[in-house]
């Protein structure tokens, strides 16, 4: 008596004509086009977003922190040079000085706009200004005092401008340097694959993986149960699929490792204090994130193609459906 209860139930829920078998492969392939299609969509525009803004924002922050502290060593060099060269007492601390001082409140007023720290990072910018602003007011005063009988509060100033260069923990440099640090980390966790982003891939490739095996199946039922050897519209959705399967997550892959190469280059520009070399790492970013383009680009056309697959597979079911069982 179960055994047949179970057969009855098994006939109502699953039954096993053509037409039901078709209907159930119809569904799948509508269930596992939305969830791939979705799945990869997400996942490919997560990952290539992330060049345009690096561009827009991460990377000029960097450059603009590495501007600020280059021009800054340059400007306390220059002044010392002054003093050592008794050049103070005429001409002050130099026109290099003032070339080099000014270049470093430019890059300073541009790193304020486009700091990536959030709150934290604005505070610590504020207080950079602030500690800024007395260094060149310590040496300016520092040039004041002209003479030798002013020599000791010269040295004072310029010994007061140190501090507030140098001092542990509270000075520019050491505020500058944990401030460089965050920037590096945050651009680190931007470039990074996450968790959720590795989730994406997985649910995307395995519903591209199923649905081609669904397309498989569909072509079985109507080669042996339609007479069907040869299916244009299934032949088409599962070439769709498998290029959907493998050209974005290729495509993904190179621009994660651009994404890496950009990461490395900003630490090499941020641990330098050649000029050279910072402007090798600037080329070397801005020409890795402009190779990024042409993938970011192409979402439209993945999107295309994962709208094609899904339509040319249901459509050969239905039209199957139609032509065959349409009088049913």
């Amino acid at each position: 008596m179960r055994a047949r209860l179970r057969r009855l139930a098994r006939a109502l829920l699953f039954p096993e004509t053509v037409k039901y078998r078709l209907l159930r492969l119809l569904t799948a392939v509508l269930v596992l086009g939305a969830v791939g299609s979705t799945a990869l969509l997400v996942s490919y525009d997560k990952v290539h977003r992330v060049p345009a803004e690096l561009q827009a924002r991460s990377v000029p922050a960097v450059q603009d922190a590495v501007a600020f502290r280059t021009a800054l060593l340059a400007a306390d060099e220059q002044a010392h040079q002054s003093y050592v060269n008794g050049l103070m007492d005429t001409v002050g601390p130099g026109e290099r000085y003032r070339q080099q001082s000014g270049a470093a409140d430019q890059a300073l007023s541009r790193l304020s706009d486009r700091q990536i720290e959030g709150d934290d990072g604005r505070r610590v910018v504020e207080v950079l200004n602030v500690l800024h602003k007395a260094y060149q007011d310590a040496v300016y005063e520092a040039a004041y005092y002209r003479g030798a009988e002013n020599r000791p509060m010269r040295e004072q100033k310029l010994r007061e401008a140190e501090v507030v260069l140098g001092r542990d923990l509270t000075g520019i440099v050491p505020r500058l340097t944990e401030l460089q640090r965050d920037q590096l980390a945050s651009i680190e966790d931007e470039t990074d694959v996450s968790a959720a982003e590795k989730a994406g891939w997985i649910a995307a490739e395995s519903a591209l993986l199923l649905l081609a095996l669904v397309l498989v199946l569909a072509w079985r039922v109507l080669w042996r149960s339609c007479g069907r050897l040869f299916s244009g519209w299934l032949a088409v959705a599962l070439v769709l699929v498998g290029v959907l399967g493998a050209v974005p997550l290729a495509a993904t892959y190179d621009t994660q490792e651009k994404l890496d190469a950009v990461h490395t280059a900003l630490v090499r520009v941020d641990r330098t204090e050649e000029q050279n070399r910072i402007d090798d790492g600037a080329a070397t970013v801005r020409d890795t994130i402009a190779s990024t383009s042409a993938a970011a680009r192409a979402l439209p056309w993945v999107a295309a193609g994962c709208g094609v697959a899904v339509v040319c597979a249901a459509g050969g079911l239905l039209w199957r459906l139609y032509d065959d069982y349409g009088r049913d």
